[in-house]
């Protein structure tokens, strides 16, 4: 996040709830097979995707040697920025995972 000039407030007006909860009805499903589905905050800055649970462990997994390659690239890589993975808790659904990365487009 740093290297990009962002600061946690900046993440936490992008999801802010009650803006984004019309993005949230208008995400789109992956035809994938996980089924996920995706959004991007009310600002556009950063692309929202649902994860599973299974991915979200191995992502954080990797989290130390992604650093590094950010860090021993200049922050020039073409990778795309990860600036989170959470779990949403709401008494209407089941836990959800989702990873907060860069919008590049």
């Amino acid at each position: 996040m740093e290297m990009d000039g962002l600061m946690p407030d900046d993440i936490i007006s992008s999801l802010n709830t009650l803006e984004n909860r019309f993005s949230v009805f208008k995400a789109g499903q992956s035809a994938g097979l996980s089924e996920s589905f995706f959004f991007f905050s009310h600002d556009f800055k950063f692309l929202m995707k649902t994860i599973l649970p299974d991915e979200s462990r191995k992502l954080k997994s990797m989290l130390f040697s992604y650093i590094q390659h950010l860090q021993s690239t200049n922050n020039q890589s073409l990778l795309a920025r990860i600036y989170g993975i959470y779990q949403i808790k709401s008494p209407y659904f089941a836990p959800l995972e989702l990873i907060v990365m860069q919008n590049t487009a």
